[in-house]
């Protein structure tokens, strides 16, 4: 059985996407008026990207888009704190730590909540400039089919890719407000975008990165008042081993982008990611993704 207060949690955040969607009219009767056409909202121009170096803080920096965004950040200068579930096991990251002195890696598990509290108490004086949430699960795609449905899975995703990211948000704020940047990153994903879904799998990450952006940009509006940019942000579709899973479950193949292509093109979003832009849903490419 799901706790009550994530069912609540679930039926909420549906509710809201749909309000906060603008679905009335048609879409309310029961008609369709399709997604809305994506509008640029940052110029994306390698060149003008920042030589500003800060602190950023990098969940799930183990593998995939992580391990290239640790990667990145340290080969620019910045000093960055990475974080693992089992950094013991990190091979690629350790190397990378070993390499670059500006790399401090550390144990962290978004199910644990006092562990993560006690990193931020560890952490107290240091700033941090970009706080990147990019851990996350997806979950085995043939348990989220309705009529096979693994509740206990679904409530692990949840636990993770919203409740574990919203506690990090929390957790680590005062360090963000200290520092000179004051962001706060999500990478979230398309398919958490409600008008862009065309089929029924992967539904319980679907439905977490959909509550993840609702609490993101309900957050967003009083944090732009103390100067904290809030910035949810699609990687786009990466040559993961949780993306082949999905693509695998679903017998489809498309060109993926590397996490080194991808990682470079969500820095070159944060770096022009600004305060006015706040809580704006914005792919790799610099577009504006419909709720």
């Amino acid at each position: 059985m799901i706790p009550i207060y994530k069912c609540r949690l679930l039926l909420l955040t549906a509710a809201a996407l749909l309000l906060g969607a603008g679905l009335s009219g048609p879409a309310a009767a029961g008609g369709h008026t399709g997604p809305k056409k994506a509008q640029a909202a940052i110029d994306i121009d390698a060149s003008k990207r920042s030589d500003v170096t800060g602190t950023v803080l990098v969940t799930g920096s183990n593998r995939g888009i992580g391990l290239e965004l640790t990667r990145n950040y340290a080969m620019r200068g910045w000093n960055v704190i990475a974080t693992a579930r089992k950094p013991e096991k990190a091979t690629e990251l350790n190397a990378i730590a070993a390499e670059y002195d500006n790399v401090l890696v550390e144990q962290m598990d978004l199910l644990d909540h006092a562990g993560i509290d006690a990193l931020a108490e560890r952490l107290k004086d240091v700033p941090i400039d970009v706080l990147l949430n990019n851990a996350a699960i997806l979950g085995e795609p043939n348990e989220q089919n309705l009529g096979a449905f693994d509740y206990d899975l679904l409530s692990r995703v949840i636990d993770v890719n919203v409740i574990g990211t919203t506690k990090m948000a929390e957790a680590f704020l005062p360090h963000v407000e200290k520092s000179d940047m004051k962001k706060i990153v999500a990478i979230t994903s398309t398919q958490g975008s409600i008008s862009s879904v065309r089929s029924g799998s992967l539904a319980f990450y679907n439905t977490s990165k959909a509550a993840l952006n609702m609490i993101m940009r309900s957050n967003s509006r009083a944090l732009k008042k103390k100067g904290v940019t809030v910035a949810l942000v699609s990687p786009g579709a990466v040559d993961t081993d949780m993306m082949n899973l999905a693509l695998d479950r679903a017998g489809v193949k498309f060109k993926l982008l590397t996490p080194q292509e991808s990682a470079e093109a969500v820095i070159n979003v944060i770096d022009q990611y600004g305060l006015e832009l706040s809580g704006r849903f914005v792919a790799h490419t610099g577009d504006e993704i419909p709720w």
